[in-house]
């Protein structure tokens, strides 16, 4: 026992009152003190619980990021399926450009066969006539 190894508690109590105060004590602890298995599994609790404390905070945190990452996603997504748009755009003017163009050429190309087989039309009857 603890209080036997000190002599000033048993000098001023005696022998007698020094055993009634160790068996009060003992008798205290027992009521109010935590055994070594049930302190050990509150200390386990405890430190899962503090545990599981970090790891909900983890998760926030990365609820927090997953979330910014997805709206920074999104505005990139936007921002490209404007470019793209727009370079769609150029792409369709370009191509009724072309379209214009080529309707011009083929216009000038039948024209000027027509234009070529009235004249080779023509000299051919000329000639039939000069004979």
């Amino acid at each position: 026992m603890a209080l036997q190894a000190l002599p000033r508690v048993r000098e001023a109590l005696g022998d007698e009152g020094t055993e009634e105060l160790l068996h009060w004590l003992d008798r205290r602890i027992e009521e109010r003190a935590v055994p070594r298995d049930e302190y050990r599994l509150w200390a386990t609790g405890r430190e899962v619980l503090s545990r599981l404390d970090l790891l909900e905070e983890d998760v926030s945190l990365l609820r927090d990021e997953l979330t910014q990452t997805r709206m920074e996603f999104r505005e990139d997504m936007g921002q490209l399926r404007l470019e793209m748009n727009e370079r769609f755009d150029r792409m369709n003017e370009r191509f009724d450009q072309m379209y214009d163009r080529m309707l011009l050429q083929t216009r000038w190309l039948i024209g000027s066969l027509a234009l070529i087989g009235t004249v080779i039309s023509a000299l051919l009857a000329i000639g039939q006539f000069v004979r």
